[in-house]
């Protein structure tokens, strides 16, 4: 897994947000200069970045937990990462789509033989009372 410099990573997206530093201090209830001391640090406590996560609307855990083994799969030894997951899930998604997609065509089919076959039975009861 790849070393994350979150400071770093804060810092980027502060620059692209609609604070200044100053105003992202005082949301955080920091002062300007604990916010570049932020910016240097590879580590940070969990409680802070969780503020600062929510401040500037950005999911900084996800940095972490993107490649961290999230689910064992019952069966099996071991755990599955949560990119694997995801790509797993992407795959059943398209199966399903397509899955879905034949579905639709054999309702429209059946809905169509069903009006055929109402148009038929109206025309025998048509001819049933003549």
């Amino acid at each position: 897994m790849a070393k994350v410099h979150i400071g770093k990573k804060i810092k980027e997206v502060l620059v692209e947000s609609k604070f200044s530093v100053i105003e992202f201090a005082e949301k955080i209830s920091r002062t300007r200069d604990v916010v570049y001391k932020i910016f240097a640090k590879e580590n940070i406590d969990t409680g802070l970045l969780q503020k600062i996560s929510q401040v500037l609307e950005h999911d900084f855990f996800s940095y972490y937990s993107h490649e961290l083994p999230i689910v064992k799969e019952p069966g099996k030894v071991g755990y599955t990462k949560k990119t694997d997951l995801i790509s797993s899930m992407g795959e059943d998604m398209k199966a399903m789509k397509k899955k879905l997609a034949e579905w639709e065509e054999k309702y429209e089919t059946l809905q169509k033989l069903s009006r055929l076959q109402e148009e038929k039975l109206g025309k025998l009861e048509k001819k049933g009372k003549k």
